[in-house]
């Protein structure tokens, strides 16, 4: 039972990785994180301006502009600002070239009466020493981070089941049956089982696996790499999802029956097509949940079996 549990995970993990790489792919062409991070400056900049002056004079900052991203001929908002050029901008922008004496007047000139309110009880908090209010200015712009790292994850989490179902569908991958040939065939099992180990012992040699913010990166093949042009994020991730697609996904194809000519669809029955559905269903949900979440459960399934050998 426990190297039916591998193999399923390991075939999981799989699937997770090559929905990852699509979901790069998506958020790179897309450019999902500078909407996210500019949604996020609306909020702050601009929830009660219905004009946005003082948010489009942000995003027209030469400093904002170089922070941005050039895909395909066209400029895009930046994916990640830093606190200090968040703070420089705000700066700039607020006072227009004048001395910092005219902070208290310029913070009264200001339309959004949201924004106006927390800078004024930030200044006051301050007691009006302009180091001060800049470091709580910087920790405002980080807390309001932190919450818009949370929004991006549950939009993404949201668009992996979709392209979880487009994957189980593309490459009839039923949990449910794949669950099935591995309990009924021991040599499929024992197949999978073995390049599943062999996965786990590369981790520590080749694919260092570690997570940094919301992306899944392996050393040999990097899907995403911080602060990346995202032309160049956009082709390593599209080279993973070749990688993935050759080499890893056709290694176990033949052993677990994946792919639709091991499927004999003409002559199925409604039965069999709605347990296949309701497994492409499962196997979209475990896709969601992440490339790692199930190698962390892969590795720690392969600790045990490999305890229990020595023993």
């Amino acid at each position: 039972m426990l190297q039916v549990v591998i193999g399923l995970v390991f075939v999981m993990l799989l699937l997770s990785l090559l929905a990852t790489t699509i979901m790069e792919l998506l958020a790179a062409g897309l450019s999902l994180r500078g909407k996210n991070l500019e949604k996020a400056l609306k909020n702050m900049l601009a929830s009660k301006d219905v004009e946005e002056k003082l948010f489009k004079q942000f995003r027209e900052n030469a400093l904002y502009k170089q922070l941005s991203q050039k895909f395909w001929g066209r400029r895009y908002s930046p994916s990640y600002m830093s606190s200090d050029a968040f703070q420089s901008i705000l700066f700039n922008v607020i006072l227009e070239g004048q001395g910092m004496d005219k902070l208290s007047k310029k913070l009264e000139d200001i339309k959004d009466e949201n924004l106006r309110q927390v800078l004024n009880q930030f200044l006051v908090d301050s007691n009006y020493d302009f180091n001060t209010f800049k470091a709580r200015i910087e920790k405002w712009y980080n807390d309001v981070m932190d919450r818009a790292g949370g929004w991006y994850k549950r939009s993404t989490q949201k668009i992996l089941v979709f392209i979880g179902i487009t994957i189980a569908i593309v490459f009839n991958a039923d949990a449910l049956a794949i669950y099935q040939r591995l309990e009924s065939d021991p040599e499929s099992l024992q197949e999978v089982v073995t390049m599943a180990e062999s996965f786990v012992e590369r981790d520590s040699s080749i694919y260092t696996y570690y997570y940094e913010g919301d992306s899944v990166i392996l050393n040999e093949h990097p899907i995403l790499v911080a602060n990346d042009e995202s032309s160049e994020r956009f082709q390593r991730a599209l080279d993973q999802a070749k990688l993935m697609v050759n080499e890893e996904l056709e290694s176990i194809r033949a052993p677990l029956g994946l792919g639709w000519s091991y499927f004999d669809y003409k002559n199925a029955e409604w039965t069999v097509w709605a347990m296949k559905v309701l497994g492409w269903i499962v196997t979209a949900l475990a896709i969601s949940l992440g490339a790692p979440f199930w190698f962390d459960l892969l590795r720690k399934l392969v600790n045990i079996r490999s305890s229990g050998k020595q023993s």
